[in-house]
């Protein structure tokens, strides 16, 4: 999935790998949050997310070096950990709406005039 006219770059498939490479923790990897399209029901993303996953290991011509973590249903989305590169490949597949950093940069505004309380 590549940026459409209401994505941000930041999200792009090719900023995701620069954050999940920046991130990834030696052998550990890197953790990411990968949304699923609504069509996949949410009793089925395990399922789903295996299956996503041994296409993108595929398309490296290697073992699956990622894997799953935490499913949650509400959200349609997964927890994924391993190697940045693949967890970015997801992107690209149809069923698969976005990937996320599982940490982001500080995403609330700062406040500006601070107060002391005495």
């Amino acid at each position: 999935m590549e940026s459409s006219p209401t994505t941000s770059p930041e999200w792009s498939s090719e900023s995701v790998r620069r954050q999940l490479k920046a991130k990834s923790s030696g052998s550990a990897g890197s953790s990411a949050q990968v949304f699923f399209d609504p069509a996949v029901p949410g009793d089925k993303l395990a399922e789903a997310a295996q299956k996503a996953i041994r296409k993108v290991a595929s398309r490296f011509g290697r073992r699956a070096g990622v894997r799953i973590g935490k499913v949650y249903p509400l959200a349609n989305s997964v927890t994924v950990h391993g190697d940045p590169d693949q967890i970015a490949d997801l992107m690209g597949l149809d069923e698969v709406r976005s990937v996320l950093p599982s940490e982001i940069e500080d995403i609330y505004p700062k406040p500006v005039r601070r107060r002391r309380l005495k």
